[in-house]
């Protein structure tokens, strides 16, 4: 799993508050969200892999960390207390503190959420609603609320908010609410999109003197 305890938290949501809109005027919002949804969606679609660093807020405090990702199932997310690798096939996690690395089946496989679809996969077939518009790292962005429709949910969110940059369509943060991993605020302060990553990115090899858990068989 992608958010382990250090990383689940509660989501700062600012909710807007919309005054009474014409019909007119609904109609144009509508159309406005469509367009942004698709443009955003063709856009990260063509993304084959990145490198993002993002700061990350919940009831649990605040951390900060990178993460690289080719596809939805290659990452490799490393965090102060924590390194989490995935070849889409095995999921590594070491954390140094306890001298340990724990092998398991890769995310995709189990059903979980990867940080790939968390950075990448939405709003997906959710319902979207354009709920207004902030500065998020002193950029303008959309507010695009997304819920889950008829379509196939993403992991097991129950809800996400998409903060859209209005000059490159791409996300300035995420925010997520779940049964799995609480509510989780996501903010990105830099990244590289379409970078060329080598497969050993992917590949964790523990270090000497560490205990192994092995649960991938």
């Amino acid at each position: 799993m992608f958010f382990h305890s250090p990383m689940t938290g509660s989501i700062l949501v600012l909710m807007i508050a919309l005054g009474p809109i014409s019909a007119a005027h609904s109609r144009t919002r509508l159309d406005d969200v469509r367009d942004i949804v698709k443009k955003t969606k063709a856009l990260y679609n063509s993304t084959t892999a990145a490198e993002v660093r993002f700061e990350q807020a919940g009831a649990n405090g605040s951390t900060s960390g990178t993460l690289t990702y080719s596809g939805s199932e290659k990452f490799r997310l490393e965090l102060p207390k924590q390194t989490i690798v995935s070849d889409g096939v095995k999921t590594w996690t070491y954390s140094p503190d306890k001298k340990q690395v724990v092998i398991s089946k890769a995310a995709g496989t189990s059903g979980r959420l990867t940080p790939g679809e968390i950075l990448t996969a939405f709003p997906g077939s959710y319902a979207t609603e354009l709920v207004g518009e902030q500065t998020v790292n002193g950029r303008a962005v959309w507010v695009v609320r997304c819920t889950p429709g008829n379509g196939k949910k993403i992991g097991d969110v129950t809800r996400a908010t998409l903060y859209i940059d209005k000059g490159t369509y791409r996300f300035q943060q995420v925010d997520i609410e779940s049964p799995t991993v609480g509510t989780v605020k996501l903010r990105i302060t830099s990244a590289q999109y379409g970078v060329k990553v080598p497969e050993t990115k992917f590949t964790f090899a523990p270090p000497q003197g560490v205990r192994v858990v092995d649960l991938s068989r």
